[in-house]
């Protein structure tokens, strides 16, 4: 596989208002490369939202890679949670965030450090439709 270069990182506050501010600022940085976001923008919210009710610490860090293939987003917490994908019930309106995760991209895993836990999720890298946002 081709090196991956950074195409974009942020880190924020660990709460539900800063997963908006994740998605906008991944649809910001692959328009700026002329990358279709749609896949990205829907693992990140994913991945966003399982950071802020699962995750520790006081901050979230998204990392923006790619190449000529693949775009990877990577989401990271001060730990705590154990990322898996699981079977949510038909009456519970929360668990399927890392189906839908998995359902999406190519690869997708989980790494995890002293102070971190890190997921992190590849999809096949799609040019914008020129004109279209």
């Amino acid at each position: 596989m081709a090196a991956m270069v950074v195409l974009g990182a942020l880190t924020v506050d660990r709460d539900a208002s800063s997963v908006a501010l994740l998605r906008r600022y991944v649809d910001g940085a692959l328009e700026l490369e002329g990358i279709d976001a749609e896949d990205v923008r829907l693992i990140t919210s994913e991945l966003g939202t399982n950071a802020v009710a699962h995750g520790a610490g006081e901050r979230i860090t998204l990392l923006l890679t790619g190449n000529d293939a693949y775009v990877r987003v990577e989401v990271g917490d001060g730990g705590g949670g154990e990322p898996a994908v699981r079977e949510a019930g038909s009456g519970e309106e929360c668990g399927r965030g890392l189906m839908i995760v998995e359902a999406v991209a190519e690869r997708w895993g989980v790494r995890r450090g002293e102070a971190e836990t890190c997921v992190w999720a590849e999809v096949v890298r799609r040019e914008r439709m020129p004109g279209l946002r």
